[in-house]
């Protein structure tokens, strides 16, 4: 498979996350790939605006989300790409990248939000007794498969809405830190993109890399 045929299959649920990984793996993440990754998940050029997050690019709060909208993103993105042996989107700070997003460039979705995120918890307390975020990781995971089926039987529109939640929250992962996610670049040494490098030597065309990413100027990482 291509990268980008890789990154698709991702983000159309055809692949798990430890799928995902093995087959960049397996091909190598080159100079002349890491890009098309990149840009195929997102991660390239970011939307949401870099205010309150303080120096090390955590989140001061959340901007466009309620709190209790906020905590229910962060357990959705959880589940989304998980933590496992490897950093997943709690690390990278997914949720933030997606609050902030709804703050600017992506505010025409912030009603999507609040009515998708409400009408999950309502779906949750009702069948489980609990709102998402208070649910067992399996409980989740069966509520988000219910959401993807299309089968909450609420207002929103559910499969639109998981779809929509989940590119965000890859973007999230895979962003340019700047934007408020892929914090401490966890995201690109997952899959071994090597960020703002400023052209490669000539060893580096077509190997796979194993340069320390570079971020753009502007929210300092720290070592992970």
């Amino acid at each position: 498979m291509s990268t980008e045929e890789i990154a698709s299959a991702y983000l159309h649920g055809q692949m798990n996350r430890r799928e995902f990984l093995r087959a960049l793996a397996a091909i190598g993440v080159t100079a002349g790939t890491a890009f098309e990754l990149a840009q195929a998940l997102g991660g390239l050029v970011g939307t949401a605006s870099a205010e309150s997050l303080d120096a090390t690019g955590a989140s001061q709060g959340p901007v466009a989300l309620s709190p209790g909208e906020y905590r229910t993103l962060q357990a959705i993105a959880a589940r989304i790409f998980p933590t496992t042996d490897t950093p997943g989107a709690t690390e990278a700070g997914a949720a933030d990248y997606v609050d902030r997003a709804l703050a600017g460039d992506y505010d025409s979705y912030l009603f999507t939000y609040h009515k998708g995120l409400s009408d999950l918890d309502q779906y949750c307390a009702a069948t489980m007794g609990a709102a998402f975020a208070e649910l067992s990781a399996s409980q989740q995971d069966a509520a988000l498969r219910t959401l993807q089926s299309g089968g909450l039987g609420l207002a929103s529109s559910d499969q639109a809405f998981f779809q929509l939640v989940r590119r965000h929250v890859l973007e999230g992962v895979f962003c340019e830190p700047i934007y408020g996610g892929n914090r401490n670049l966890v995201g690109w040494k997952l899959v071994g993109f090597p960020g703002q490098q400023f052209g490669y030597a000539d060893p580096y065309i077509n190997k796979i890399i194993d340069l320390a990413p570079i971020a753009q100027s502007g929210v300092p990482q720290q070592e992970s």
